[in-house]
């Protein structure tokens, strides 16, 4: 007699070889350690008499939260066996001024975190970029070799591994590394800084340390190999959205978007940080060409920025503390679902315990079966149709971190939707425009439809009334 197997017993074999292949990863970013949190705050943007033990809503993070997202870390990685790396985008020094910090605090910072991730993930690899505030000045990162790319090369060499790519990073802040478990993928984790537009030593550089050589370079032979690239870095080329903040300076990032584009095929997603949002988009050619995914994760501190604008002094919004941990697929990179996690500070505060939860996961919340291009695109699409309020205030309620509905006006939805397939910040305003015209389009014609309606209405009553 012939032995069929149940369908139960299928699956069980599917699941069992599908979860052999499938990896996780977090991404952890934007610490941002105040070491004078309980003394002078110097980081932070108000009075704060009485600062909670696990932060502020106005400062940056003091050293209990840093520990906490750590241990977080690591004994969620114990449950979940099969994390194969962490990657660090940096900016791990506190929003202070250069007149009240130097390079030798900075670096101490480094060292101070870097060791807490160490004894936290003794057999996790991480794979750190550094950020503009781990810089001295803050944010001019220099495109050639210097005291902070040698420091820090140092420092993170067990992580790096490899001798050529350690010397390569004390050179000009980057490096390449293979992945764990995972022979047809390969990391960059970028040094963006070179090409951020509060960076004054590289504005008239053509290719600051020649990295867009050496991206080109790497992205070239993982194509002849048949290995994936994922890429990571601290500061995005895309727009800040909501906002449309443009970070890189003009020349930089055509030439770095023109290189994505090129090698979109071997790109399988691209990481970053420095936004303190939580966000994703497309970056792809205006004939929707080359198309390579984004995603930015949200920072430790829940520093809320003051900053001036065209329109006078503009203050974000409060948001909490976040930590992701992204699900991959070994053999082909591809990456299949990230889940976000958090702590609500003010709850925090009050039970002096940190309570990290799960605020959400990518494919639950935006109703698509992976993180791919094809499933960004398809959220996009449902926004610009109407159909997407819903993903609109989801994005809204997530960029602040957050279990609590948040206010997410026409315009904000606007700059979520133009923002997340445009990289052009001319295209994305005039986008918006043209969004919030189609909205008002659509609203006056349900007005006037409803007012006729009512005079149909109103005409019926009159008629059988008489």
């Amino acid at each position: 007699m012939q032995n069929v197997l149940s369908l139960p017993k299928i699956l069980a074999m599917y699941k069992c070889t599908y979860n052999h292949h499938k990896g996780r990863f977090w991404h952890v970013t934007d610490f941002h350690y105040d070491h004078t949190y309980f003394a002078e705050q110097l980081s932070c943007n108000d009075d704060v008499p009485a600062p909670g033990p696990y932060g502020d809503y106005w400062c940056d993070s003091p050293w209990a939260l840093v520990q906490s997202t750590v241990d977080f870390m690591a004994a969620k990685s114990s449950a979940l066996t099969d994390v194969d790396f962490v990657i660090w985008t940096g900016d791990t020094v506190a929003h202070i001024s250069d007149a009240d910090t130097s390079l030798d605090t900075n670096l101490a910072i480094l060292r101070n975190v870097t060791a807490a991730l160490e004894s936290a993930l003794p057999n996790t690899p991480v794979y750190a970029s550094l950020g503009n505030h781990d810089f001295f000045p803050s944010g001019q990162a220099e495109a050639q070799e210097s005291e902070i790319y040698r420091a820090v090369g140092d420092l993170w060499t067990d992580w790096i591994s490899s001798h050529s790519q350690v010397q390569g990073f004390q050179e000009g802040g980057f490096y390449a590394t293979s992945v764990p478990n995972a022979p047809n993928l390969r990391l960059l984790a970028l040094n963006t800084n070179l090409y951020y537009t509060a960076n004054k030593l590289t504005a008239d550089m053509a290719d600051p340390a020649g990295q867009f050589s050496w991206i080109e370079t790497q992205l070239k032979e993982a194509r002849a190999a048949g290995q994936k690239v994922i890429i990571t870095g601290h500061v995005p080329a895309g727009l800040l959205t909501p906002d449309l903040v443009d970070w890189f300076y003009p020349g930089h990032k055509k030439a770095f978007l023109q290189i994505l584009f090129d090698y979109s095929d071997v790109i399988v997603a691209t990481h970053f940080g420095h936004d303190h949002h939580d966000g994703f988009k497309v970056l792809q050619r205006e004939d929707g060409s080359g198309a390579v995914s984004q995603f930015t994760a949200p920072s430790v501190t829940p520093w809320r920025a003051r900053f001036t604008t065209p329109a006078g002094e503009q203050t974000g919004a409060p948001h909490n503390p976040g930590v992701r941990v992204v699900e991959f697929d070994r053999d082909t990179g591809e990456h299949i679902d990230y889940h976000q996690y958090f702590i609500n500070l003010t709850d925090t505060n009050v039970q002096n315990k940190a309570n990290w939860a799960k605020l959400y996961s990518f494919q639950e919340a935006y109703d698509v079966p992976d993180m791919s291009v094809g499933s960004i695109k398809a959220v996009y699409a449902r926004v610009k149709d109407g159909e997407g309020e819903q993903y609109t205030r989801r994005f809204c309620r997530f960029s602040l971190v957050s279990a609590l509905d948040k206010p997410c006006e026409e315009r904000v939805r606007g700059e979520i939707y133009c923002g997340g397939l445009l990289y052009d910040k001319a295209q994305a305003d005039s986008c918006v425009q043209d969004y919030l015209k189609r909205v008002n389009s659509t609203w006056l014609v349900t007005a006037e439809l409803s007012l006729m309606l009512l005079g149909v209405f109103l005409f019926v009553v009159g008629y059988l009334s008489f």
